[in-house]
């Protein structure tokens, strides 16, 4: 059995990526930035407590180690400069494992296009860069939306199905995505500790489908027999509703706000790079990988909607008429008006259609 180290063991991914390992026989040592708030235990995991960035202990953390993954994310960093955070990060730990000597780096990044990107998959793909630098082999993953129990894109769409009076339509929302299931994903993570590869590789995964962003909701909605009337949003930069989030999904705004800027950048698997190195592994299809992550999930997200308006919308009255569409339209309007000249004053220019 082998001596692994894993980065951002904590998360989601990780946890779940942290018992598969040790259920196999591994040894684990992580890094985390709060041990104490991570239950897991085992006689084969060793926690060391630290930032990526500026921790002492990467050298102890990959001593002995034969392979390492690397499942560190600034998402959730509130810091505006969570590009250079996550950069920072990513260099610190390819020094270290250049000392340390790794057979093999893994590392799980976004699916998206190289050019006109978001930040959140820029700074993605600028960390695969940087660890592909290391000598030795090393295999990126790029996935979209992982659909699981507790990952946060996932408990963000279970969350507006819940809490949104209406099934959204927008031009963003109708940008093409790829979801994975996360046992897909873990299966393709275990597999990669043994699979043959030469430098730095890109192994783009995805279920088989691929389906707009908002059809999303639509799988949930079937699943769940639930019924939304359909609503067109108002043209207006996408930047503008941000202050939304903080209504709809205030748990996860900080992160939300992140992903909803790259809802306009298609998410989609472009290379049979997957079939060929990992031929047995045969991806659940979008509806069994939602299915068994809302079977799985234990979270309920009760309305945040206040007054009769939304009373009302909620049991689809309103929205039948162009007077209810447009008391809609107004909330939206009125929420999001005291924030948009401070919001649009702080972002730099854009080129067309460039988030």
């Amino acid at each position: 059995m082998a001596h692994i180290a894993i980065l951002g063991a904590t998360g989601f991914v990780g946890t779940a990526l942290t018992l598969r390992l040790l259920d196999m026989g591994h040894s684990v040592t992580a890094l985390s930035r709060a041990p104490e708030k991570w239950p897991l235990q085992h006689k084969n995991l060793k926690v060391f407590r630290g930032d990526i960035a500026t921790t002492l202990h990467l050298s102890e953390i990959l001593d002995g180690a034969d392979c390492a993954y690397y499942l560190v994310h600034g998402l959730a960093e509130e810091e505006e400069d969570f590009e250079f955070l996550e950069a920072k990060g990513a260099t610190q730990f390819a020094h270290a494992a250049q000392k340390a000597k790794l057979r093999k780096v893994i590392y799980l990044g976004g699916l998206g296009p190289d050019e006109d990107l978001s930040a959140h998959l820029r700074s993605r793909h600028l960390v695969g860069e940087i660890l592909g630098l290391i000598p030795g082999a090393s295999i990126e993953f790029r996935a979209s939306i992982v659909l699981g129990a507790q990952s946060t894109s996932f408990e963000m769409i279970k969350a507006l199905s819940q809490r949104l009076p209406v099934r959204p339509f927008a031009p963003w929302l109708e940008t093409p995505c790829q979801p994975i299931a996360m046992d897909d994903l873990l299966a393709y993570l275990i597999a990669a500790l043994d699979v043959q590869v030469i430098g730095h590789t890109v192994v783009e995964v995805g279920a088989p489908e691929v389906v707009p962003y908002g059809d999303l909701l639509d799988i949930v909605y079937k699943i769940e027999d639930m019924s939304r009337p359909k609503f067109l949003l108002p043209a207006m930069d996408q930047r503008v509703m941000l202050p939304l989030i903080d209504l709809v999904l205030p748990e996860f705004a900080n992160v939300g706000k992140k992903l909803f800027l790259s809802l306009s950048h298609p998410t989609v698997v472009t290379d049979t790079k997957a079939e060929e190195l990992f031929p047995d592994i045969r991806p659940r299809s979008l509806e069994v990988a939602m299915r068994e992550a809302l079977l799985q999930s234990q979270t309920t997200y009760p309305a945040v909607w206040e007054g009769d308006f939304w009373k009302e919308v909620g049991e689809h009255t309103m929205l039948q008429t162009r007077q209810g569409q447009t008391q809609l339209l107004e909330k939206i309007k009125t929420f999001t008006a005291p924030y948009q000249e401070k919001i649009l004053s702080r972002l730099p220019r854009r080129k067309k259609n460039e988030i």
